[in-house]
């Protein structure tokens, strides 16, 4: 199999001093970013040992290693695989990671300052990055960022998809998240057990 290594752009270079860290997809394509910047997933960070506060090396025994051990670390690229994440889908990680390394996401508030997505999400950056996504590439990306335990792209990506469901009938939540149709005894149970989903489409 061929690995595929994303390249870092002279754009990038204030997020890319320091240690880096490759992040494998499960179809074996590399993204190459800070380790700081990958810190903020709590499994990369826990993976390699890192404060998820600092992406520095939790380490307080080594104050004893000499000058060349210390360049030697700073120059590894270590690397994470990623069993779970495709492609096209760390490609849009890594890509946020770069981003909230430079521009951290506000947190989102609850309840909700708004009563849609652009009112609740002002930063503008992170507003764009989930607005245009199609439905198969948000629920990735909310598996991604649940598999990799990245808070702020899970709350994002969550926030989308409430106000993708806000006013929608029933069948068309159901349709939305590709579930099966119920049988006529599932929906009656259903109607019984979440009234309030079936009061809302008959409004």
């Amino acid at each position: 199999t061929t690995t595929t290594t994303t390249t870092t752009t002279a754009d990038e270079a204030t997020t890319t001093t320091g240690p880096m860290v490759k992040l494998v997809s499960l179809d074996d394509q590399s993204f190459v970013l800070a380790q700081k910047a990958a810190a903020l997933s709590e499994m990369v960070a826990n993976a390699l040992g890192l404060n998820a506060e600092t992406g520095e090396v939790d380490d307080d025994d080594d104050d004893d290693d000499d000058d060349d051990d210390d360049d030697d670390a700073a120059a590894e690229v270590k690397e994470v695989t990623l069993l779970k994440v495709t492609s096209r889908c760390l490609e849009k990680v890594v890509e946020f990671l770069k981003h909230h390394h430079t521009e951290k996401m506000n947190e989102i508030p609850m309840p909700l300052p708004g009563n849609n997505f652009d009112e609740c999400m002002q930063q503008e950056w992170y507003r764009n990055f989930v607005g245009d996504m199609d439905r198969d590439m948000i629920f990735e990306i909310l598996g991604a960022a649940n598999y990799m335990n990245i808070k702020p792209l899970l709350d994002l990506a969550c926030l989308r998809v409430t106000f993708e469901l806000t006013g929608k009938t029933a069948e068309e939540i159901r349709v939305y998240l590709n579930l099966p149709e119920l049988t006529p005894e599932e929906e009656a149970k259903a109607r019984e057990e979440h009234a309030w989903i079936f009061e809302e489409s008959n409004n």
